[in-house]
């Protein structure tokens, strides 16, 4: 019964020691699993890190781009208008008064309408050329073709356009109302036209609201003094009006 006793106790005794190195071989293998999983989550860490990394210089790669794309938009905008610096557009002006001789009825128009001191011989002779906007046609009754007019020098431009603009009445000749404005690029336009209903916006939530040349916007609102350039900066402003409302 000893001797039976003993060979169980052996048996177990083996088995148990079969047991611990299956279990000291799972650890092993655990281990070394753990190790690589280490390892590849090591390296996965730094691949994102390299990614956060080139994430962030492509943003600002692109923010320098967009930046850079808006400097030169804003010096392409600025020679257009530079370019265009000696010209005039008049508007509403029918064009079945022009009789063949459009120089000439600009001319009568700047004279008569506007009361310039220059004489219409100097004034015609100052004009470089003249023509209607030939990308609008044809022709509407009511709303006639503008006219550009380029002149020689940037002097007698501006005095008549100064005239024009300090008449506090419309200018009309023989019972025709017309209108005189700077001839400026596409883009300036589309500002002044964006900053215009911005005005009508800013005038509505109590503020004072003026339009400077080229396109810029002058704003009196809580007797502070703002000054835009773009569009998109006075949002800020008007929300916080509106909250005041």
């Amino acid at each position: 019964m000893i001797r039976t006793l003993a060979l169980e106790v052996r048996g177990r005794f083996e088995i148990s020691n079969s047991n611990q190195k299956e279990i000291r071989d799972l650890s092993e293998v655990l281990g070394q699993k753990f190790d690589d999983l280490a390892e590849r989550t090591a390296a996965l860490e730094v691949e994102v890190s390299d990614l956060r990394s080139t994430t962030k210089e492509n943003r600002e790669a692109i923010q320098d781009l967009k930046t850079g794309e808006e400097r030169v938009q804003l010096k392409l905008e600025s020679m257009e208008n530079n370019r265009r610096r000696n010209n005039l557009r008049f508007l509403k002006v029918p064009e079945v008064l022009e009789g063949g001789d459009l120089k000439g009825l600009v001319v009568r128009y700047i004279k008569q309408g506007v009361q310039v001191g220059d004489t219409e011989e100097a004034i015609a002779s100052d004009i470089q050329r003249v023509h209607r906007d030939p990308f609008r046609k044809p022709p509407n009754r009511d709303k006639p073709r503008k006219i550009l007019v380029c002149f020689h020098t940037y002097t007698i431009k501006e005095r008549i356009l100064a005239a024009a603009l300090k008449k506090k009445k419309p200018l009309t000749v023989e019972g025709t109302s017309f209108e005189i404005s700077s001839d400026l690029s596409s883009v300036t336009l589309n500002k002044q036209w964006e900053l215009g209903k911005i005005i009508e916006v800013l005038k509505g939530l109590g503020a004072t609201a003026q339009l400077k040349f080229p396109a810029s916007l002058k704003v009196m609102a809580n007797n502070k003094m703002y000054t835009f350039s773009d569009c998109r900066d006075v949002d800020d402003l008007i929300k916080k009006l509106d909250k005041g409302n």
